[in-house]
């Protein structure tokens, strides 16, 4: 039914939007013939490609083809104004006396240095890029990630200095994490705050890919201090297409893929385990022997993709409009597994009152359904003896559904089994409208207002059949139902003022907001005693509940829903001054107030200062011939982090315990769970930045380069405390802090252009080095001198922890024993004491023994981005990497176990090893390097010759190929892990593999 809906939807809206342009192109007939021809070329000879040519003040428009040719028709006789229109030249206004017939004109475009004509995204309002005093990063569509891409954040992955984002593994469903110049947190979210078309903390998952005109990452402290308490991680500003005056502009690009395992985990094959067997004297049991199973293959698919995105834009000076849907469906490579998405936008823009007032009315909508799979069948697929069945039709395992299992052996259960009775499946439906009026006061002076409101419906539905191998489910089945609402409201109201006078100018901004939040507002329920999986969890009344059930203790560690309500209110305000576009200068400050702190804490201000010095305009520098551009800049700011649930500051009641039994009666359980804070409050960065930007030649080479100290002050953190006094052990209170310090380094090159071949390319370095400062809190006797983090989990690895937090260090510090060798004739292995002294592991005491043997964190990460274009052709190839940070694979010392290889699977690596003892400590004998170079991105297009074509403007194909190889030492799976949380850099077993895709794709512009 859910497929039925996306399709229907999906035909609806191809109806209407081929409705309008029928309409449009039958009006047309009844203009007269005239028309004006000729071809768009830049400053070198080379034909523009996608410009867009319009006839001020009517709604005239088209785009030029792969040729650079254009042609408007049915243009009225007389003095007509002709503007071309591309990013990254300068807008072209050309005069001409339209005569009865064809009129010729060409055109050629002046290239805008460095794009500093470009206009950038600001908070709360937009500037050129010459006049920014701020640290701010832009990516176009032209350098985003091609390929399969289920969430726009993809889209920056390795393409902007400082900014990290992870997906770790292929899994379709799992979003990425992101962090920007380092982690700046202890407990509460890294992620950065998005700014859609304006809309503040807007879902990034209602755009599509398709639907983006730029990205612009604001990166310093001085350029996200006006969002003050929710700019701590960064703040991406993500601009969409509008309707533009002019003739229907009807798009269409979509794609088709499929995707394959990238790399598997090394195991033994059936043969090569029954040959290691044989050859060391292991017995495995008569039930688990005469199979060859590829476990792993058993598991996992080709998956097939398709990506649909069809969007029409238009409109006169007066009304404008854009309209656009999107479909996206991405099978996972693992069975069972896929996300289907479907979005749709439409957009209004009218002027009124002589163009002095502008409204604009948004609405998007997007339904995401997905199907997820339990991770634990990845680390089942690698140690599952390959001996064994999938299925057996011995009587004993009926009851597990025919499925071959193993009684009695601990976190030993079939992967296949697991897949097949475990079902999960989510939606997510988010609906975003939004209001905005510009009036125009007087000359100079704006006047902004925007209404949003934004509320996403999240379900879930959970069922383990009556057949699955754990004693919970097994002969009962168990279903868990989640269904929550969140709603998001935003009032924003602000005054923008422009006023130049001679060689002055000035700016000046100054706005309120008002937030309110109510999330997690819905129900949850659990129960057992299913007679039948037909329906799964369906239906809830189906079940019977035995006597004792407790349903917050078979939540099975998740909680149940607590509605959470927030408000924040926010004054805020910038001053800018530039003196003949030289010297620059820009303040700001915000005053924010949240009822997520203490009562003593809830007020705090984000003040912020930068300056520029455009070197290239003093007198002295224009007798020179070599820069084209050279700017210094610096800037101080001051930024929040607020990124935590409500009510985290006052006392809590709520289950404890499960339930009791009183009276005949199962009776809940209640007490305080979380102790109040009344003192809690923001926690505050930091950061100086100093930049300098420069061209040389007129833009043939050009770039940044950046250093930056971010301190976080006054982190969250959660102390173990003593009760009594505090009636809980818990205590989230402020005090701890870390520091980031880096550079950034970004260079662009125009190496080779003429009529026919082009090629340029983009190199970006970063290298961040983070240290955790105090752990102690604000409040007198609490603190931790440091914390030990990243259980493992293993077999026989009971309380094992592989990183430490502690002062001093950065986060991800692996804390482990000292690995020193084997001895071959005691079949030992050695480790080093901190006193030096050499000992075996059963006389290692975890952690007392343990010393730091490494880092999660890279030392730096870089990207290198290749445009070739030889005539109709283009190449883009894009790599990226990381360098000098290490891994702990845990998947190699779990696989490790040689002398238990009878009753599970080993690594090839541990056979070549060749170590008989199991590993039952933490150890650097498995710490890894984890730098990798990766050829994420290959795209090689065709663009037709659409001249002599009457219905296209423009019409691509092209292919492309994602994660063609990685050049790593790393013996896992991936190199590339999550670096987020405390710790980062364990690959602990349960890994989705990478997939490798190869895309067939067009793109039409009718």
């Amino acid at each position: 039914m859910q497929n039925f809906t996306f399709r229907k939807s999906l035909l609806t809206c191809l109806f209407l939007l081929c409705s309008i342009v029928s309409i449009t192109a039958m009006a047309s007939t009844f203009l007269q013939s005239n028309s004006i021809a000729g071809k768009v070329i830049d400053d070198s000879g080379t034909a523009v490609v996608g410009a867009t040519v319009s006839i001020l003040n009517s709604s005239f428009a088209t785009s030029t083809d792969a040729n650079g040719n254009y042609s408007l028709s049915n243009v009225g006789v007389g003095n007509q104004v002709i503007v071309v229109d591309m990013i990254g030249y300068e807008k072209s206004e050309n005069k001409l006396s339209v005569v009865a017939g064809v009129n010729k004109l060409d055109i050629t475009l002046i290239s805008a240095s460095d794009q500093l004509e470009e206009v950038v995204v600001i908070g709360y309002g937009t500037a050129r890029r010459k006049q920014v005093t701020g640290s701010i990063s832009s990516v176009s569509p032209e350098e985003f990630n091609k390929g399969v891409v289920s969430s726009p954040d993809q889209l920056l992955a390795g393409k902007v200095a400082g900014l990290t984002v992870n997906r770790s593994g292929g899994d379709p469903t799992s979003g990425s994490t992101m962090q920007l110049r380092g982690p700046s947190s202890l407990t509460a979210s890294s992620s950065p705050l998005y700014v859609i078309d304006g809309i503040v903390g807007a879902n990034i998952e209602l755009i599509a890919p398709d639907d983006i005109v730029s990205m612009d990452v604001m990166k310093d402290a001085s350029s996200t201090a006006i969002y003050g308490s929710r700019a701590a991680n960064g703040v991406i500003f993500v601009t969409t297409k509008r309707g533009k005056a002019g003739a229907s502009v009807l798009s269409y690009s979509g794609y088709a893929a499929t995707e394959s395992i990238a790399n598997r985990v090394n195991v033994l094959s059936a043969s090569e385990h029954k040959a290691f067997v044989e050859a060391n004297g292991l017995t495995v049991a008569p039930s688990e022997t005469g199979f060859e199973t590829n476990w792993q293959d058993a598991i996992t698919r080709n998956g097939v993709s398709h990506n649909h995105n069809l969007s029409l834009t238009g409109g006169s000076e007066g009304t404008r409009y854009n309209a656009s849907v999107n479909y996206f469906n991405n099978q996972g490579i693992v069975k069972r597994n896929g996300v289907e998405k479907i979005v749709a936008r439409v957009g209004v823009d009218q002027n009124a009152f002589d163009d002095r007032l502008k409204l604009s009315f948004n609405l998007a909508n997007s339904i995401n359904t997905s199907q997820h799979i339990p991770y634990d069948i990845f680390n089942g697929a690698a140690r599952f003896v390959p001996t064994s069945p999938i299925m057996s039709e011995d009587a004993q395992y009926g009851q597990y559904g025919g499925y071959f299992q193993v009684v009695g052996r601990t976190g030993y259960m079939n992967p296949i089994a697991m897949l097949n009775q475990r079902d999960e499946s989510r939606s997510n439906n988010t609906l975003l409208g939004n209001f905005k009026a510009d009036l125009k006061l007087f000359e100079g002076l704006m006047w902004t207002n925007v209404l949003s409101y934004q509320r996403t419906h999240w379900d879930k539905n959970f069922y383990m059949h009556r057949t699955d191998f754990d004693s919970f489910a097994l002969g009962r089945g168990f279903a868990d139902r989640t269904a929550l609402k969140h709603i998001d409201k935003i009032l924003e109201s602000y005054l923008n003022y422009n006023f130049s006078r001679d060689l002055h100018s000035f700016d000046a901004m100054a706005g309120y907001s008002y937030q309110r939040q109510k999330n997690d507002d819905g129900l949850r329920g659990s129960t057992v005693g299913f007679m039948s999986d037909d329906l799964g969890g369906n239906n809830l009344n189906l079940g019977a509940l035995p006597d004792g059930y407790n349903p917050y203790a078979e939540f099975r560690g998740e909680g149940y829903p607590l509605i959470k309500e927030s408000l924040l209110i926010s004054a805020y305000g910038r001053l800018g001054y530039n003196y003949d576009e030289k010297y620059l200068i820009s303040a700001s400050i915000r005053r924010d107030g949240s009822s997520k702190f203490g009562v003593n804490n809830r007020w705090a201000t984000f003040p912020s200062l930068s300056a520029a010095w455009r070197l290239t305009r003093e007198a002295f520098m224009q007798e020179q011939t070599l820069f084209s551009e050279l700017k210094i800049r610096a800037g101080y700011g001051v930024s929040g982090n607020q990124n935590i649930d409500p009510y985290r500051s006052i006392i809590m009641f709520g289950p404890r315990d499960g339930q009791f039994f009183y009276n005949g009666k199962w009776v809940n359980a209640y007490g305080v769970n979380q102790n109040e804070n009344p003192d809690l409050k923001w926690e505050s960065t930091s950061m100086f930045n100093v930049g300098l930007d420069f061209e040389l030649w007129r833009g043939r080479i050009g770039g940044t380069i950046e250093y930056y100290d971010k301190e976080t002050k006054d982190l969250l953190y959660e102390y173990d405390v003593p009760s009594p006094p505090y009636q809980f052990n818990r205590l989230l209170a402020n005090g701890a802090s870390m520091n980031n310090k880096g550079i950034e380094v970004v260079l662009n090159a125009n190496v080779y252009s003429n009529e026919n071949f082009r090629y340029s390319t983009t190199v970006n370095f970063a290298r961040n080095v983070n240290e955790v400062g105090s752990l102690s809190s604000n409040i007198e006797n609490i603190g931790v001198s440091q914390r030990y983090e990243g259980s493992i989990g293993l077999e026989g690895w009971t309380g094992q922890t592989a990183s430490v937090v502690l002062p001093g260090q950065p986060l991800g510090t692996f804390y482990v024993a000292k690995y020193i060798g084997y001895d071959e004739v005691a079949k030992r292995t050695i480790y080093q004491k901190p006193t030096g002294e050499l000992v075996t592991q059963d006389q290692i005491s975890a952690p007392d023994d343990y010393q730091i043997m490494g880092y999660a964190l890279p030392k730096f990460t870089y990207g290198w981005n290749n445009n070739f274009k030889y005539k109709n052709w283009d190449l883009n190839v894009f790599l990226r990497g990381v360098y000098g940070n290490q891994i702990f694979n845990a998947t190699r010392a779990d696989l490790s176990r040689l002398q238990q290889a009878n009753v599970t699977n080993i690594s090839k690596d541990a056979v070549d090893e060749g170590i008989f003892e199991t590993p039952l400590i933490a150890s650097s004998r498995f710490l890894e390097d984890g730098s990798f170079l990766r050829l994420d991105n290959m795209t090689l297009g065709y663009r037709f010759n659409t001249s002599q074509t009457k219905y296209f403007k423009q019409a691509r194909l092209y292919m492309t190929a994602q994660n063609l190889f990685t050049l790593t030492d790393y013996t896992g799976v991936d190199p590339e892990l999550n670096l987020g949380g405390l710790s980062p850099g364990i690959d602990n077993r349960s890994y989705y593999p990478k997939t490798r895709s190869f895309i067939l794709g067009v793109n039409f512009t009718f």
